[in-house]
């Protein structure tokens, strides 16, 4: 009968034993995961740059000299801009053209795209079909004695402000950039290719219809 008391009992130390050593494992492995995680820590700490006082100096003086020029930049893009836009209302830099001149640009206006040219004409259409800021001119290098004699089709682009004091039949000094060859229908059902250009000054002169 005292057999199984014993047994009991052993079965009882041996538990205990077996917790008191799981205790002592798991306390080791929290010490062990907590020095790990210490000298993770330590390390990252140790891999964080340290700037001196010269090299903060010098990185500031890159950033002010990089938006110096940055803003030199813009403010020479704005000078370029000025100086374009100045020169297009500046009847001086547009050049007058010499007969044969004319023709080989009608012949092949793309071949001319961009020349600043001074050209004169008679308006001969102007109204809701071309719209505001386009207008057919018949033209010519030069003023011709008779209104009829201004024989090359042209269409003549502008703002709606530069066109603003020009009207039908009204005779003009054109001062333009060739744009190229362009290609309308006309009120017969066909089609027509003439030379294009940009205004940029016009001036009336007189008026065909009177």
């Amino acid at each position: 009968m005292r057999s199984p008391k014993f047994r009991v009992r052993a079965s009882a130390r041996s538990v205990a034993l077996l917790v008191a050593i799981a205790s002592a494992v798991l306390g080791v492995a929290a010490c062990t995961a907590t020095d790990t995680a210490d000298e993770s820590a330590l390390a990252t700490s140790a891999v964080v740059p340290t700037r001196s006082a010269a090299e903060v100096s010098a990185s500031q003086a890159a950033s002010a000299s990089a938006s110096a020029a940055a803003a030199e930049s813009v403010r020479l893009e704005a000078e370029a801009r000025a100086e374009a836009e100045a020169a297009r209302l500046n009847p001086a830099t547009y050049s007058s053209i010499e007969f044969r001149d004319y023709a080989l640009l009608v012949k092949d206006p793309d071949a001319h795209a961009g020349q600043k040219v001074v050209v004169y004409g008679r308006v001969t259409q102007f109204d809701s079909a071309t719209g505001p800021q386009n207008m057919l001119v018949r033209t010519a290098n030069a003023p011709q004695d008779s209104v009829f004699d201004y024989d090359i089709n042209t269409m003549v682009e502008a703002s709606s402000q530069t066109l603003k004091p020009v009207v039908e039949d009204d005779l003009v000094t054109i001062y333009a950039e060739v744009v190229g060859s362009y290609t309308y229908d006309t009120q017969r059902g066909g089609n027509t290719t003439v030379p294009k250009l940009r205004a940029n000054i016009v001036e009336v002169t007189g008026s065909a219809a009177e």
